[in-house]
């Protein structure tokens, strides 16, 4: 089975399994891993860590919703605009530690939900979001991991 390990600097690691139902998601995923980046907190959009990403081909909408639920993975993209270039971020991978309608300035935001956080390390997840939310941005490693 395929998933994710996310390890944080300031301590935990977060183990994520992928679903196959998302796999040109996935695919697109794993083909550039392992990356080390910047995770922050998306407070104005709920309970929710992400790290930017850029995928050589952009996956299309699979298993989307805009109700993010705890302990999901998701994939987002701006489905609607180009955003390379412009200075804004143009794709994130994100956990949820917490149930969240999204939202953005201009309506609701949709992602692929791509796997899963095992419920055994939902405080382990609050702890973590919670400090990216109170201390700030801390890097992150996300790699491939096989179940």
């Amino acid at each position: 089975m395929d998933g994710l390990k996310f390890t944080f600097e300031r301590g935990g690691t977060i183990y994520a399994r992928l679903f196959d139902l998302t796999s040109e998601s996935k695919k697109s995923i794993l083909e550039i891993l392992p990356i080390e980046s910047n995770i922050n907190h998306t407070r104005w959009c709920g309970r929710e860590v992400y790290t930017g990403i850029k995928t050589t081909t952009k996956p299309s909408k699979e298993n989307q919703t805009a109700i993010a639920s705890k302990f999901d993975v998701t994939y987002w993209r701006d489905w609607d605009r180009d955003c390379e270039g412009k200075g804004q971020q143009a794709e994130s991978l994100s956990l949820f530690y917490g149930t969240d309608l999204l939202q953005w300035h201009d309506g609701l935001l949709h992602v692929n939900v791509i796997g899963r956080v095992g419920v055994e390390q939902e405080d382990l997840l609050e702890e973590i979001g919670l400090r990216v939310w109170q201390q700030g941005s801390e890097k992150v490693t996300v790699e491939y991991f096989s179940f």
